[in-house]
């Protein structure tokens, strides 16, 4: 009777939103088969019931580990994030670079680059193009600034537009807000932002 109440009164919105939906699930399919054949043939480590909408970018050096854990959603495309995405997903490791994700975890248009470790719980979730590295880049040139592991705990929440930088811990259960800069660690079960990123309050 809901659905009956909802054609008559947008039948145009209800058949545009069941196309929508419909094209989605297509493109989501389509997009998982794609990404999985991609990290066999570049040895990217993946679990169970990953989905992917869109392409998600792997480069992966030798002797460097991506590894990523079940039920894990890579979206790459901004017809599925309405704020919209600078950019696809993109996982990159130099020699020596790992980079682990747990499960249950989602990226819209987020990049990860390691040099030494970039560390993701279970349950994180980052909003559109959150970009987060261990290293300084440029290390050629500024020796002296080595990379520094990242820490992300389980359960932690990073807004859209934030920077997570190298050495820094996420502890769980924590919301980082939008378009923050972590440039130091933050406890566990607190609400921060800013910039630099900064505890506003603890979560009850």
């Amino acid at each position: 009777m809901n659905i009956l109440k909802k054609i008559s009164n947008d039948p145009r919105g209800y058949i545009v939103s069941k196309y929508i939906s419909y094209k989605n699930r297509i493109i989501e399919f389509y997009s998982t088969i794609k990404c999985r054949i991609i990290m066999t043939i570049k040895g990217v480590e993946y679990g169970k019931n990953s989905k992917f909408r869109g392409t998600t970018r792997f480069h992966r050096s030798p002797e460097s580990i991506i590894r990523i854990g079940n039920n894990v959603t890579f979206n790459s495309s901004s017809r599925f994030n309405y704020r919209g995405l600078n950019h696809e997903c993109i996982l990159q490791t130099s020699s020596n670079g790992k980079i682990t994700i747990g499960n249950y975890c989602g990226f819209s248009g987020v990049s990860i680059v390691s040099s030494i470790g970039v560390e993701i719980g279970n349950n994180v979730m980052c909003g559109a193009n959150v970009m987060i590295g261990d290293r300084n880049d440029h290390e050629d040139k500024y020796p002296q600034y080595p990379p520094a592991k990242i820490v992300i705990q389980d359960n932690v929440w990073i807004g859209m537009n934030c920077v997570v930088m190298k050495g820094v811990v996420i502890g769980e259960n924590s919301i980082i807000g939008a378009n923050s800069i972590v440039t130091k660690d933050i406890p566990a079960n607190c609400i921060a932002a800013g910039n630099p990123c900064r505890v506003i309050k603890y979560r009850e």
